[in-house]
């Protein structure tokens, strides 16, 4: 609702054309209400300015205080048992004490057969509910399970859910100095190569992530993607900072002699085995999720288990680009 229709006609509508401005308040998803702003006279001028660049920077993601941005990144979580509610209580532990701006859905959102529509009881059961406690938005992408179900509910639920992220298959969004590429990794046809080429060529932020629920390489018991490896690795290599997955039911980090580093974080619900290779900086079996805080010269992960208890930290810090001389 405009100011218009909140307050009626008023005084500036009846000065001269040009005396005002309609501002338009966007949030994180582009979505906001529209305000007329006549134009200030006299000694409030320059407050009234800085305020409204202020509240301009801040609804388009720039800032995001001192501690930088913080998010959660987790799949294969929708099972609706115990396992999952316990570990949803250990993020809203780290979020208490730490920036929290958003979530990532690793894929797997509903085991076994993702759901059938936007009024799916799964809805309620295996993501309100758990995830009751967490005050962000999530923003989804599709894995294995959730093609068995109906994938397009999945997307129209951002409809019927302001908690729920998800414009389509493949999307990109910004927060604060990042930018985030959410692929569809289930279905990486030569449309998303596409999609992906041009969007990180005309990315300007100094972190870029990329997420879908396949991973690249792991150390657990899907391994390696071969299709990844040929299709996707040529796009992010030395581009894009962090590739997070899920798929496997373990928590990995993989950091190789390029970037991007590799996040495995699958172990909401359910764990499973992982071993090490000569990448890997961390793994572990245990339930959990990954905390990361990204500032512009670091990013920060931080490994949890289901009890809220920090089992590993890395920093990465942000390099610059070396300029020769001229």
């Amino acid at each position: 609702m405009s100011y218009r229709q909140k307050m009626g006609k008023t005084n500036s509508e009846k000065s001269k054309p040009g005396s005002g401005a309609i501002l338009r308040k966007k949030g994180f998803d582009g979505e906001g209400e529209s305000w007329y702003v006549p134009y200030p006279r006299g000694e409030m001028m320059t407050k009234i300015i800085l305020v409204l660049a202020f509240l301009v920077t801040a609804a388009q993601g720039l800032t995001c205080g001192p501690r930088g941005l913080g998010f959660l990144a987790f799949g294969d979580g929708g099972f609706g048992t115990p396992a999952q509610f316990q570990t949803a209580k250990a993020m809203e532990s780290v979020c208490e004490k730490n920036p929290c701006h958003l979530a990532l859905l690793l894929g797997d959102n509903f085991y076994p057969d993702g759901v059938s529509s936007v009024s799916d009881p799964q809805w309620r059961t295996k993501f309100e509910e758990p995830y009751s406690g967490l005050k962000v938005p999530f923003y989804p992408t599709l894995g294995n399970h959730d093609y068995f179900g109906n994938v397009q509910a999945q997307i129209q639920y951002s409809e019927k859910s302001p908690k729920w992220k998800f414009p389509s298959r493949f999307y990109k969004f910004n927060f604060c100095e990042v930018d985030f590429f959410i692929i569809d990794a289930e279905r990486f046809d030569e449309s998303q190569k596409n999609w992906l080429e041009e969007a990180l060529s005309t990315s300007k932020a100094k972190w870029k992530i990329v997420a879908g629920h396949r991973p690249i390489y792991s150390h657990g018991g899907h391994g390696n993607s071969k299709l990844l490896k040929k299709e996707l690795l040529p796009l992010l290599r030395d581009r894009v900072d962090f590739y997070f997955a899920g798929h496997d039911h373990h928590l990995e980090h993989i950091s190789k002699n390029y970037r991007p580093e590799f996040i495995i974080s699958g172990a909401v619900a359910e764990s499973r085995g992982v071993e090490s290779g000569e990448s890997t900086v961390f793994a572990s079996e245990s339930l959990g999720f990954v905390y990361v805080q990204v500032t512009p010269s670091t990013t920060t992960f931080r490994y949890f288990d289901d009890q809220g208890q920090s089992i590993f930290t890395r920093t990465k810090k942000k390099t610059q680009k070396k300029i020769k001389a001229q």
